[in-house]
């Protein structure tokens, strides 16, 4: 499946490659139409139930340095819809690791790697495990542990509870919508995201995913590559304590950049205030 979408300077098009067992998973491919090879390749990997279409804004005001952006949805969501939900997070990794290799992305020089919320806990991941691959990681608000506000204890032994009666097929709603996410008016307006219905997915999911991103939490003591970490200091749905977390637990050997948004929600391309975090992020590669 190809697809283009083109803007003023932003040519955007959907590939396919092989996953990590073979099933045929989509990315995304954004280009500068006047610059298409800057010499700054980014890897870009959007977070649970996100998609690069929801970046778009963000990403294209980068591409005057970076290009290309390529940005491949995890299994499950945006440009890669299942039927049925995920009963576990470990075919993340190796999907991406099967990403690298069927595009080729390793004979690319230079890439920065970018990832928000779980996107970032698995760049994370890619830049403790591959440091030779890039040159510098971006973690936006990464989801090192979940709100405790929006992910009480109770609220989790519940569906514990409820997962060991019902069996493997024990659904549950995320606790929260786009309202959670942004406070932007034009995205809370808008009907593709206001009448969104809550993503369904599995209890063990979830469980996986949360090993996931503790384990995450616990390698940014071994983050060697330049880090930059973009905190929404009002998330709802991560906890900004857990991010700033990971920044203390960089080495101060390691090249370091902490910016606090002591007002933005969880979804920071979504908030208003995008274009600034694109200038804080370009400032940075510099």
């Amino acid at each position: 499946m190809n697809a283009t979408v083109e803007t003023a300077n932003a040519q955007f098009t959907v590939h396919e490659y092989a996953s990590s067992d073979a099933s045929p998973l989509r990315y995304g491919k954004l280009v500068n139409k006047e610059n298409p090879e800057t010499g700054s390749p980014m890897l870009y990997i959007p977070g649970l139930g996100g998609s690069v279409k929801g970046a778009l804004g963000f990403l294209s005001l980068l591409l005057g340095t970076f290009s290309p952006i390529i940005a491949p949805d995890l299994r499950g969501y945006g440009l890669n819809p299942l039927e049925k939900p995920l009963h576990s997070a470990s075919c993340h990794l190796p999907d991406l690791e099967a990403f690298h290799a069927a595009t080729r992305l390793d004979k690319l020089s230079n890439i920065t790697l970018c990832g928000i919320s779980l996107g970032a806990a698995l760049s994370t991941h890619l830049a403790v495990a591959h440091p030779q691959r890039y040159q510098r990681v971006a973690l936006m608000a990464p989801a090192f542990a979940a709100h405790p506000e929006m992910f009480p204890l109770g609220y989790q032994l519940k569906n514990i509870f409820n997962r060991v009666l019902s069996g493997t097929e024990h659904k549950i709603h995320l606790p929260y919508g786009i309202e959670a996410l942004t406070r932007n008016p034009a995205v809370l307006n808008d009907p593709q995201y206001r009448d969104t219905p809550p993503i369904d997915l599995t209890i063990d999911y979830l469980l996986s995913v949360k090993g996931i991103n503790q384990q995450a939490l616990a390698k940014t003591k071994q983050l060697t590559l330049p880090t930059l970490v973009i905190v929404p200091g009002c998330d709802l749905v991560c906890d900004p304590r857990a991010m700033r977390q990971g920044y203390a637990n960089i080495p101060e050997s390691t090249p370091k950049l902490l910016k606090d948004y002591p007002d933005l929600y969880h979804d920071v391309f979504f908030e208003a205030e995008y274009p600034q975090i694109a200038r804080d992020l370009l400032e940075w590669a510099k």
